[in-house]
């Protein structure tokens, strides 16, 4: 679970209530807490410089100038390092109070580089910040310095819009990896700070359905014959409503398996829609404390940074959400030094392939694959393979392929012996 938690405050009401959450988890766990605020004086000043040559004459002396600009900086640095230290110490004393190890760090610059760079030298596991900062114009947009932290981070991320209570903690599944961590720490969670746990899995029906209709009058007939679209809907259709359900029935199952060790109930949930949406509702109707999600789903480019699930959710939330996953290892990203900025790629992870080893597919087996829509293909492969770890084997033969289909409802093509 977490051992080093980074708290960015700046004083709006959010970033109170992401104190509050961290100091929840801080206090269930054992973590410690870093509390930070990043001011920046630099933009004053160059603002104030940008701004000299509209002074009135009076001002335009050089010696009057070289006055102002000092009384300015003085007044900008001293004020903001106050200002900073008043937001910082006053929780720091709290959680003290509270039995947990809390130290304050204060940092002049840009508010995202400042936290990144913290996280970073300080080897957090997590950072909790608001979703938006003291800019907020009430929109319900995410604030610039929480979506550059979250395109950076280094480790989970914490968004907190509203005060935490007591609600279970929901959990988003799509059978992924990244899903299963998820659910691991939003197991972890609940177990330390006494929470039901409500894992959702959503799939959509209907997404396909309005996409083969917009062929349908795009295509000419005789370009609708020629891709055999009559017989990809049909195909579709046989699948998607009963075997997509059945699939991320399974998801739910196997992360019931997977996780349900340490005397904490998951409850299952299996919704329709469009993921972001369904999971918002769910989180409503079960007055959820905190969503958990993974960085990434079963759709992931390499170029991602952050799934379009994930990221919907981040915008719209209907609780606090729990991010969980750094930024993707062996991709570009932000690295921070004592110096600012750079750019430089980062050493993938050799760890991810000891936890899921390849699998070899027999050739039997990937050409039954091949005979699944490429709609539902990825997500077949890996519930595919997760059955076959589950059975301890390294290689998934067609019998594999057609145990875990039938449980879908495929059945075994015809020409299949």
């Amino acid at each position: 679970m977490y051992k080093r938690i980074l708290v960015a405050l700046d004083g709006s009401e959010a970033s109170g209530f992401a104190g509050q959450a961290a100091l929840g988890v801080a206090v269930a766990t054992g973590a410690r807490l870093t509390v930070c605020h990043v001011y920046g004086v630099g933009i004053h000043r160059q603002r104030f410089g940008a701004m000299e040559p509209g002074l009135p004459d009076r001002y335009q002396e050089e010696n009057t100038l070289a006055q102002l600009r000092s009384a300015h900086d003085r007044l900008m640095e001293e004020g903001f390092r106050a200002l900073s230290v008043g937001y910082v110490e006053d929780f720091v004393a709290s959680a003290r109070g509270k039995g947990v190890a809390a130290e304050s760090a204060t940092l002049e610059g840009r508010n995202y580089v400042g936290i990144l760079h913290l996280a970073e030298t300080r080897r957090a596991d997590l950072i909790a910040l608001g979703a938006h900062g003291l800019g907020s114009v009430g929109d319900g947009m995410l604030g610039s310095t929480t979506s550059r932290v979250l395109q950076n981070a280094p480790c989970d991320v914490l968004v907190a819009r509203y005060a935490p209570h007591d609600g279970p903690i929901l959990v988003g599944v799509d059978g992924s990896e990244e899903a299963l961590a998820a659910v691991g720490k939003a197991a972890e969670l609940a177990h330390t700070m006494n929470r039901p746990v409500q894992a959702v899995a959503v799939y959509d029906p209907d997404f396909h359905t309005r996409v083969f209709g917009v062929m349908a009058h795009s295509l000419s007939a005789q370009r609708q014959e020629e891709v055999g679209l009559a017989n990809q809907e049909k195909l579709h259709d046989d699948i998607i409503n009963d075997g997509l359900s059945k699939l991320y029935a399974e998801f739910l199952s196997a992360a019931k398996r997977h996780w349900n060790t340490n005397g904490v109930a998951l409850e299952t949930i299996l919704l329709t829609g469009k993921a972001y949406c369904s999971l918002n509702q769910q989180a409503a109707i079960s007055q959820a404390d905190m969503i958990v999600v993974g960085r990434y789903g079963h759709h992931r480019e390499a170029c991602s940074l952050l799934g379009s699930n994930a990221e919907g959710l981040l915008r719209t939330a209907s609780a606090n959400v729990l991010l969980v996953g750094a930024v993707a290892k062996g991709k570009v990203g932000l690295r921070i030094d004592d110096c600012g900025l750079r750019i430089e790629p980062t050493v993938p992870n050799p760890q991810s392939e000891i936890r899921n080893p390849q699998l070899v597919w027999d050739e039997q087996a990937q050409a039954r694959l091949q005979r699944v829509p490429s709609f539902a293909r990825g997500m077949a492969k890996r519930a595919v393979e997760n059955a076959v770890r589950e059975l301890g084997k390294s290689r998934v033969s067609a019998e594999d392929f057609n145990d875990v289909a039938a449980r879908f409802g495929m059945g075994r093509p015809k020409g299949d012996m």
